[in-house]
């Protein structure tokens, strides 16, 4: 029963994760290589305030998930106004991602630590923790998809020119995506530092950056719940594959591979899950 509970938590850490980089990559159309930047930043950060301040487990998440906003307001800001889009803003966040990792491991004091990290971190993230925090975060973030700032994103990722030309204040909405990004990913960065109880520079390697971005692309463009399953499904799969021991890495590649050459545009591809039924049948059952 710990064993399911273990992979519930962790693939709804993930989902936390991916779902603001779906808005900044599936969206607003720009490719992120720095998401485990703000997932570092958040878990430092959610920690440090913890530890020292003495702040609830809530508050602290909220911490780290400000924390990496406003990180991510000091690289999307210069990088929007630049007008870096597509490879140039990708390799961008990679080497902002990059950079937070080497300020981190040689920042030697008792906050950080350097390179030995921080441990006897309490483990209070829980299934039921990250389960309500990824509901109340989905929800938010289904309401501003659906808002005129989510046209906007839409309408900047098909066509920047037109969207520009139509009074869409582009820079403003890129960063306000990076903004929200860097506020999810952060919270994860949280709650996952809260769940291993242990957080070492190491851990954050660059291939956590490429796995969010396969999950937005699996799922679908355009698209909330098409991430969510997949981050899901990808965080399953490998566990579902234990018993082939050595394989079963490779099966999961062969598997990833094989879906997207099936379906490219992703699980969901640009449609989205409607949930109105459960508010009409809701809505029917009071009367």
């Amino acid at each position: 029963m710990l064993y399911f509970q273990s992979i519930i938590t962790i693939g709804t850490i993930n989902i936390i994760m991916i779902i603001g980089l779906a808005i900044l990559t599936g969206y607003t159309g720009l490719f992120s290589l720095g998401n485990v930047g703000f997932m570092m930043i958040g878990a430092y950060a959610s920690v440090i305030v913890q530890r020292y301040l003495h702040m609830p487990y809530l508050l602290s998440l909220i911490a780290g998930g400000l924390a990496a906003m406003t990180a991510g307001f000091l690289i999307g800001f210069p990088a929007v106004r630049s007008k870096l889009k597509g490879d140039h803003f990708a390799i961008a966040m990679l080497g902002f991602a990059n950079a937070i990792r080497v300020i981190i491991s040689n920042t030697k004091n008792r906050y950080v630590n350097g390179a030995l990290g921080i441990m006897n971190i309490p483990k209070i993230t829980n299934m039921w923790w990250a389960l309500g925090i990824a509901a109340v975060i989905i929800w938010m973030l289904s309401n501003y998809v659906h808002s005129a700032y989510g046209r906007n994103c839409r309408a900047i990722r098909e066509q920047e020119v037109a969207a520009e030309i139509m009074g869409i204040q582009v820079s403003r909405t890129k960063l306000y995506s990076v903004l929200i990004n860097g506020f999810c990913t952060g919270m994860g960065g949280g709650m996952f530092a809260f769940y291993t109880t242990i957080i070492q520079p190491g851990m954050f390697a660059q291939n956590l950056s490429s796995n969010h971005l396969i999950a937005v692309v699996f799922g679908g463009i355009n698209s909330i719940v098409g991430p969510v399953m997949a981050s899901f499904l990808l965080a399953i799969l490998p566990e579902m594959l234990r018993f082939i021991s050595k394989w079963r890495l490779v099966i999961y590649g062969v598997l990833i591979v094989t879906i997207m050459l099936v379906r490219p545009e992703g699980l969901l591809g640009y449609k989205e899950l409607s949930f109105k039924w459960v508010a009409n049948y809701a809505g029917e059952s009071m009367i």
